[in-house]
Formats: structure tokens, C-alpha cells, sequence
């Protein structure tokens, strides 16, 4: 397998398979860390750094970027993401989830939070909702997890912060949007042609073809889709 050297041989690569993993999650399993060298990472370099791949693809919509892997961090290709959609969603609305206690009060939230407002970073998420890293951090960083894993936000590409002098510093953030927002509308249009179960077994068996010796049992625990 040849590595993967520029970013449109990365789209075509997920496109190819339908989805990947960030870094290593399942053994087998293919991800971007396993198929790039580690001197490319982290040079800064658009065409060539994997680092600046991931919030490229998202940004402009080649690719589904986030936890979105049964909250594992990957890609999802436009030709899969129907499938990811329709097995991660909930079928009961969120409203009828927090009535019943099913979700916590962070998760419960934050999923306000975002029917307000939304291309939200990580700081301005805990400054909206009064968190410091250090207090309740925690938890509102495991709801950013699972809003995403559940396909109600995603990664959206990323931004600097800007000094008082109006320039950017540090690294930068990913920032968050809605679902209904970010995806191409027929990305979601498709998912009206199957259901929940029938996402989850394609899901299944396209990781028996493009994984490598893989325990399905314990890759379908891995992707949370049992």
C-alpha cells in the first residue's frame, strides 16, 4: 500500500474506502496515522501535513470530520455518510430523551446552546455556558463528544484566536456547526432510503472489506454501533 503523500490522494483514499480513522482505534481498522509518515505531520504545510488535511476536508466539504466513528475521531466520505447518519442518530428527539432522563445535563445544554448559536470553538463553547477546563471542563467536553457522535454538530474547519491587535496566535481550533447546517443537503436526503439497521449492517460489512484481519465483534463495539 502506497502512502499517502498529498491531500487529494487523502480524499481519495476515504473516498475509496467510505470512512477513517484520525489515529489507531481497532487494530486492522485503517487510519490516517497508519498511512502517512510521521515526518509530514505537524509541518504546517497545506498540500503535504495530515494535520492541516483533517479541518481542510471538513472546511470545504470533501469529507465528514470529527467523532463521528462511534465517537472515535475520523472521516465519513459523502457516499458513506448517509449510513453513519442514520445508525448514529437517535430516533427519539432530544427533548423526549431529557424528559425520560436519558441524557445529562451538560449534553442536554449544549444541544440548546447550538440552537442559538453555532461556528463555536471549544473556549467559546465553555464561555457560553460559564466552564472553566478545570471546572465542569469534564463533562461538557464528553457532550461535544457525543453531540458529535450522534450527528447533531461536527467539525466545521478551524480558526485562530485574534490578539487585541486583530491578529491571529496560537494553533488553531476546531470550530463546531450543526449538522443541518454543515452537510450538503444531499448527504442527508439520502438517509431517507434506509433505515437504522440497514446503516449498521452496511456499516459492518464494508469494515469486513476494507478491514484487515479484524474481530468484527469487537470492531462493533469499538464503533458503539450494538
Amino acid at each position: 500500500m502506497a502512502m499517502l503523500k498529498r491531500y487529494n490522494d487523502f480524499i481519495d483514499r476515504v473516498n475509496e474506502l467510505g470512512f477513517m480513522a484520525l489515529s489507531n482505534i481497532h487494530e486492522g481498522f485503517p487510519s490516517l496515522s497508519s498511512e502517512t509518515s510521521k515526518n509530514q505531520w505537524h509541518t504546517g504545510e497545506i498540500d503535504s501535513d495530515p494535520w492541516q488535511w483533517k479541518d481542510r476536508a471538513a472546511e470545504e466539504k470533501k469529507l465528514a470530520f470529527g467523532c463521528i466513528l462511534g465517537g472515535n475521531k475520523g472521516f465519513v466520505s459523502a457516499r458513506m455518510y448517509p449510513y453513519f447518519y442514520r445508525a448514529y442518530k437517535p430516533t427519539l428527539s432530544m427533548e423526549e430523551r431529557w424528559e425520560q432522563g436519558m441524557i445529562f445535563p451538560e449534553l442536554w445544554n449544549l444541544w440548546k446552546l447550538f440552537a442559538d448559536k453555532t461556528l463555536m470553538d471549544t473556549a467559546e463553547i465553555r464561555k457560553e455556558m460559564g466552564v472553566t477546563a478545570k471546572s465542569g471542563g469534564s463533562k461538557l467536553d464528553r457532550a461535544i463528544v457525543e453531540l458529535q457522535k450522534e450527528y447533531f454538530i461536527t467539525v466545521a474547519g478551524n480558526r485562530y484566536k485574534i490578539n487585541k491587535q486583530g491578529e491571529p496566535y496560537g494553533w488553531p481550533a476546531n470550530i463546531y456547526d450543526k449538522v443541518e447546517n454543515w452537510a450538503p443537503s444531499e448527504w442527508i436526503e439520502k438517509t431517507c432510503n434506509t433505515n437504522v439497521e440497514e446503516s449498521r449492517e452496511t456499516i459492518i460489512s464494508t469494515c469486513l472489506s476494507i478491514c484487515k484481519g479484524v474481530d468484527i465483534k469487537k470492531l462493533t463495539k469499538t464503533l458503539a454501533l450494538k
